[in-house]
């Protein structure tokens, strides 16, 4: 026997088998292609698509020397956190000077505040002895008045009865006498009524019993007080603004988020507006994808996406659409073609389009990473609440 015959006979698949695997393999194939044809009516795909966040450029209003600055790519920061320190002391030294100046400038608003108050009370004192005098003067006045009036009435009345010889020359040289006293008596109270109101006029100005009051009028410190207190609202924004600028130096963190690039180091002097670091809010991150226009027509806001990620091929992504945008993304292009030789070549355009990420680990992913997108357009989308309104940026 040889070894060719000792070998085990191979069992051939009999043709109707073959036939069966064919047939397999054709419904197998006419399936994938009826489903890719089915996915390709009812999703609209993307490939060039990127994760996009709101870059936050972090600057400093003040130049100076960064004399504490601590942070690495990727550290973590809070609202309000101090990013930097510049340089302060001589603003330190300077904001002493501003509160001590302060501080003297309230002392004199209460010093003159306190003249004001003791002066009314002079002048009201004042006023109310030389009215007291005036109006003592002025009975006194009265009263000589009266007496000359009587040694008037007496006068002619013993004038009278000399001439008719019923009382004597004595007697009416007495009344006359009288007479004379009580006129010049009435002129001197007359004179008194007017000192009297001449001082009560001059007490309206400071001058008490003709000398000058121990303190200026009170018009003149009131204005003194409005000097004071204007000066000291002077004093006290050269303070704030101080105080405003020291606040500068420390430069803190406008939003919470995750620093992507640092740009300084510490002992660096920085400018005004110089970027020092860039950051973002992992928690407001979005899709960007390019969508060819002859598949914009179909898109709506709210229909649903699935996102897969390069960088995490297994893991699921889901999101809606946000915005659609107007504008072709070569309108943005910084050389754009004119055409001005009348040749014309026709290329899809692109329209750029916002996802928002509705659920999966998007703490694993940041901004520019490579994502793929698939849009259902099944469906007319859904209306969803947005918190602010979004604009489609062009890449």
């Amino acid at each position: 026997m040889t070894a060719d015959s000792a070998r085990p006979a191979k069992r051939r698949l009999p043709r109707s088998g073959k036939l069966l695997i064919l047939a397999i393999v054709v419904v197998l194939c006419l399936i994938w292609i009826g489903l890719a044809i089915a996915h390709r009516l009812s999703h609209v795909s993307a490939q060039d698509a990127r994760v996009m966040a709101d870059q936050v450029t972090v600057s400093s209003r003040l130049g100076g020397w960064v004399t504490t600055f601590e942070l690495t790519e990727g550290d973590t920061l809070h609202r309000g956190d101090a990013v930097a320190t510049l340089y302060d002391k001589p603003d330190q030294r300077k904001l002493e000077a501003l509160t001590a100046n302060v501080a003297t400038q309230q002392a004199r608003l209460d010093y003159e505040k306190a003249r004001l108050s003791m002066a009314e009370k002079q002048l009201k004192g004042g006023m109310n002895l030389t009215h007291r005098q005036l109006e003592a003067s002025k009975a006194a006045e009265k009263a000589s008045q009266a007496r000359l009036t009587q040694a008037e009435r007496d006068f002619r009345r013993s004038d009278t009865l000399y001439k008719k010889h019923s009382v004597s020359e004595q007697r009416r040289d007495q009344d006359y006498y009288a007479y004379q006293a009580a006129l010049a008596e009435h002129a001197q109270a007359q004179q008194e009524v007017q000192v009297s109101q001449a001082l009560a006029d001059n007490a309206q100005v400071g001058f008490i019993n003709g000398s000058q009051m121990p303190l200026p009028n009170p018009d003149v410190l009131r204005q003194q007080v409005q000097i004071a207190r204007q000066e000291l609202a002077e004093a006290e924004a050269k303070l704030e603004q101080e105080q405003l600028r020291i606040a500068d130096l420390q430069i803190d963190s406008p939003i919470d988020g995750v620093i992507n690039k640092t740009l300084i180091d510490q002992g660096e002097y920085v400018s005004a507006g110089q970027p020092i670091l860039m950051m973002h809010d992992p928690s407001k991150l979005w899709v960007e994808a390019n969508i060819k226009e002859t598949d914009i027509g179909a898109l709506r806001v709210g229909q649903p996406v699935a996102i897969t990620v390069d960088a995490f091929p297994d893991q699921t992504f889901t999101g809606h659409v946000a915005v659609i945008g107007r504008a072709a993304t070569s309108q943005f292009a910084l050389l754009p073609d004119p055409n001005p030789s009348g040749n014309f070549t026709k290329i899809t355009q692109r329209i750029p389009v916002r996802i928002r990420f509705d659920d999966g680990p998007i703490d694993l992913i940041g901004p520019g990473m490579m994502v793929e997108v698939d849009i259902d357009i099944s469906g007319d989308g859904e209306s969803r609440p947005t918190s602010r309104p979004d604009t489609a940026s062009a890449s």
